[in-house]
């Protein structure tokens, strides 16, 4: 399988003149043509417009082959549709190309020819995918809009380094790494634990992950590197306890607090910035850490390893724990995180400031709700976000986040120069996107309401320190989203790429759930001429099943826009790794 590949490919003879006089018969009768229906490969018949008197002239650069024993399309196709598969006549696959050339615009996009029979099938729709079929040849005219190239990357699991600090299984890891390398990957990205490699103040040990890491430069490949400052555990998808190192735990007073009391200590708080631990800031802490991740890997820096990916919040992300999966539920928006002692030292200042002590304090749960409160059940997401007091709070929660991001990209910056790539991570929080309060958004740090634009902001605060922007839920269909909760991935989507293009920077993205179906292949596919590049959630067995590893190489060469020059199976893969 593959897309629509440039390239420039060699010609059979033009048209017989048996072959004209036989098209010439064609243009009076109806000619079964085959409509490519999507990726799900099926085919229907529509009746073709007459054939050219003449046979056109076959330009080489506008055709791209995807090699021999290749079928246009998916294997998955009904007996029905089978039965349908009526194919024009022609003496060579150049005769076929060139019938295709004559037809009106749009109306022949590719071609399928069976050496066998000699038949040739007209395709419709833009052929992006190809499946191994013996003694057929998939072809395709070259639309521009696949030139672009997107790098696509792979997650590893989340434990692939131990809780002990050793990679978990090198032998199976390397196996799968294998099979994704003969579906043309370019790297991958990988959690570099704060909470394993720091278990004493400023001693480091990155020894796993140099192991890591030459598994990548085995394969050509590339590694995005996250400094993740956080825990694992306790987020959809975790299959690990990593905690943060033992030195920070033992503090007091710097972990996000909810209305009702409850430290949250996947992440230390911004508002914990800059209060001493243990004789340095969290924001030193990081700085020190990035500053003997650069040290260690320093040869390495901008060649193996690509980016590093600055975590900045829970999840690795650039906002508050405002949905805690052990308090909240679908598709509640969230509660506000501003009830600690540091936070609401900083909420007095600013009303002090703003002449309004009466503005001291958070909105309440009787006024702002709690974790799975929906906006119309309560006052501020109701109204109260509108008035002179709600404006001032979002404007302060989210200032406070967004200072947050200066604070620690600013660092990043400093240690790594400009050597290697930075980057940070903004959540896509859909849910409640329709309504007018942006509630899920507005618990999350994200101002994007009151005629605000939260990511334009947010990707002002990247830009300046020269950081991309990676956003998730790039899989997700408004269409399959739910209405009762306002959901719009796709809007609030396009939203975050207009904000990364009005600042001139680059925009990567990723899936927020684990899938492995085209659907979702088909819709991160769509924003593709807007990304650098797109790191897919996650590495499993799952994903390196023979139906699940086609699929997948099939969309990392549809990203790549680059044509497919292999013929080899995914069996013959699995056997050749053992």
């Amino acid at each position: 399988r593959a897309p629509v590949p440039p390239g420039v490919c060699a010609l059979r003879p033009q048209l017989s003149p048996e072959s004209l006089a036989e098209a010439a018969a064609m243009a009076g009768s109806a000619l079964p043509r085959l409509l490519a229906l999507g990726a799900a490969g099926a085919w229907a018949a529509a009746v073709a417009p007459a054939a050219p008197a003449a046979a056109p002239h076959v330009d080489p650069a506008r055709w791209r082959g995807f090699g021999e024993d290749s079928g246009c399309g998916r294997e998955v196709i009904s007996a029905k549709a089978r039965s349908q598969r009526q194919g024009q006549q022609v003496a060579y696959l150049s005769d076929c190309r060139s019938l295709c050339e004559g037809l009106p615009t749009g109306m022949c996009t590719g071609v399928e020819y069976s050496h066998a029979t000699s038949s040739c099938f007209f395709l419709r729709e833009k052929v992006q995918f190809m499946r191994h079929a013996p003694g057929k040849t998939c072809w395709s005219l070259a639309p521009e809009e696949d030139t672009h190239h997107t790098e696509v990357f792979v997650m590893l699991p989340l434990d692939t380094v131990s809780d002990s600090g050793e990679l978990k299984d090198p032998h199976e890891l390397a196996q799968m790494l294998d099979k994704l390398k003969w579906a043309g990957l370019d790297g991958f990205m990988v959690d570099v634990w704060w909470g394993l490699t720091e278990k004493s103040p400023k001693v480091y040990n990155f020894s796993a992950y140099r192991d890591l890491f030459e598994m990548a430069r085995e394969r050509q490949w590339q590694v995005q590197a996250v400094a993740s400052f956080h825990q694992c555990g306790g987020n959809v998808g975790d299959s690990c306890n990593i905690l943060l190192p033992d030195f920070v735990l033992k503090a007091d007073d710097i972990w996000y607090r909810d209305s009702y009391g409850n430290d949250d200590r996947e992440y230390i708080s911004l508002f914990a910035d800059e209060v001493p631990v243990g004789g340095r800031t969290p924001v030193q802490m990081y700085q020190d850490w990035m500053a003997a991740f650069a040290s260690e890997f320093s040869h390495d820096l901008g060649g193996l390893i690509s980016e590093v990916m600055v975590g900045m919040g829970p999840c690795g992300e650039l906002r508050y724990p405002s949905y805690r999966l052990d308090h909240w539920s679908w598709c509640g928006h969230g509660e506000f995180q501003s009830w600690d002692h540091n936070a609401l030292a900083s909420l007095h200042a600013a009303a002090h400031s703003a002449g309004h002590l009466d503005w001291g304090f958070p909105p309440t749960v009787a006024e702002a709700g709690h974790y799975k409160s929906r906006p119309n059940e309560t006052e501020f997401f109701s109204s109260g976000f509108k008035t002179d007091q709600g404006k001032f709070f979002l404007d302060w929660y989210s200032n406070a986040l967004q200072a947050h991001g200066h604070r620690v990209l600013s660092r990043a910056r400093e240690v790594f120069q400009g050597k290697t790539g930075i980057s940070g991570k903004v959540a896509g929080i859909h849910w409640w996107y329709d309504s007018p309060s942006h509630a899920a958004e507005a618990t999350a740090g994200y101002y994007n309401t009151n005629g605000r634009n939260g990511y334009h902001e947010i990707a002002g605060v990247f830009k300046e320190h020269g950081a991309s922007l990676d956003f998730t839920c790039l899989e997700m269909r408004t269409a399959d989203a739910s209405t009762a909760c306002l959901s719009n991935p796709e809007g609030l989507i396009t939203q975050v790429i207009e904000a990364t293009q009005s600042h001139g920077m680059h925009f990567g993205g990723e899936n927020a759930l684990q899938r492995y179906d085209t659907a979702a292949y088909e819709q991160m596919i769509s924003y593709k001429e807007h990304l650098k590049g797109l790191t897919y959630l996650r590495l499993t067995p799952e994903l390196v099943e023979p139906d699940n590893l086609e699929r997948f190489k099939d969309f990392t060469t549809v990203m790549h826009g680059v044509g497919h020059q292999e013929a080899q199976s995914v069996d013959d893969v699995n056997e050749m790794i053992g």
